[in-house]
């Protein structure tokens, strides 16, 4: 039997209303993260049925335009236009550079205008997914880590917006920054050590997010494929964020003898995040990544070990 991997089709929508109430993946760590209150209210509104009927065809339209493939600027995208409809928000400025003599010293993601209490505010967003590798969160192409990032937005994005070049900067564009917010959901995947990591979450694994190297899932992925109408779905990085629903492909699912056809998708394109599904919804997602992909991910490391960040 052939293997199949189908492509899942991304709902804008839901992904939108999921960029707006993901929790930050570190959110213990000391930034200015944005009160959970804030992002109820934001999702609540667009939430409703009216508004996704009103307004899902125009996010449709706005997202035709962007000609970038980059997941970051689709983040961007989605909370641009939320600013941009929701009746406590002004979007005044957006990627906006800090310059001294030509040299770019940051860029502001968005600044805001908050108006039930009439404040400015600067925000900086990432979204982020990372793979444990021993006490590291590092990203599935090997160029990111999760600590890198948290420290460069706390002792350099977030503090360059008060720069006195940046507060000349925005004095002349009219803007004076009253608040700064961070925000950063994603998710983060353990290496797979069982079977059961692949199948439905338990109070062990509640997320059910892993990555593993492709000799072993290919050898722990048939024990579940087939069962119960189960069957795996490649998820494009516009896929990466809301989880999948009533997305049923007919194809049958037997990985373990598709090893050829993903060996060259991931020398090709890199690690793939893939999901499980039933007819109940999601089981689980994970990115399967080449062999050699830990061994090269250690390298990438410090030698000094520092502790695990915790997550949420």
């Amino acid at each position: 039997m052939k293997f199949t991997l189908p492509s899942a089709t991304p709902d804008h929508w839901n992904n939108l209303l999921w960029a707006l109430q993901a929790p930050d993946i570190a959110a213990r760590f000391s930034l200015p993260w944005l009160p959970a209150s804030r992002r109820t209210a934001l999702y609540q509104y667009f939430s409703t049925a009216d508004i996704r009927s009103r307004l899902a065809p125009q996010l449709m339209e706005r997202l035709s335009q962007v000609t970038s493939r980059r997941l970051g600027i689709y983040f961007e995208n989605l909370w641009s236009f939320a600013f941009s409809h929701h009746p406590h928000y002004q979007l005044v400025l957006q990627n906006f550079p800090i310059r001294d003599q030509g040299k770019t010293l940051g860029e502001l993601d968005f600044v805001v205008h908050h108006l039930p209490d009439d404040s400015v505010e600067h925000w900086e967003l990432a979204l982020k997914f990372y793979l444990r590798v021993d006490n590291f969160w590092v990203g599935p192409g090997l160029k990111d880590r999760l600590d890198i990032k948290l420290e460069r937005m706390r002792d350099h994005q977030l503090p360059v917006a008060y720069s006195p070049i940046a507060t000349d900067t925005l004095q002349r564009a009219g803007v004076k920054l009253d608040r700064q917010w961070a925000l950063m959901p994603g998710r983060l995947f353990e290496p797979l050590i069982d079977t059961t990591n692949l199948g439905a979450p338990t109070p062990a694994t509640p997320a059910n997010f892993w990555w593993a190297g492709l000799t072993q899932f290919l050898s722990q992925a048939p024990e579940v494929c087939g069962a119960s109408g189960t069957h795996w779905i490649h998820l494009p990085k516009t896929c990466w964020l809301s989880s999948l629903a009533g997305q049923h492909p007919d194809n049958a699912c037997t990985p373990n003898t598709g090893e050829s056809e993903l060996k060259t998708r991931l020398e090709e394109r890199g690690p793939l995040c893939v999901a499980l599904l039933s007819q109940q919804g999601e089981m689980g997602r994970g990115f399967v990544v080449p062999d050699d992909w830990h061994r090269r991910a250690n390298q990438s490391l410090p030698a000094d070990i520092s502790p695990l960040i915790s997550p949420h």
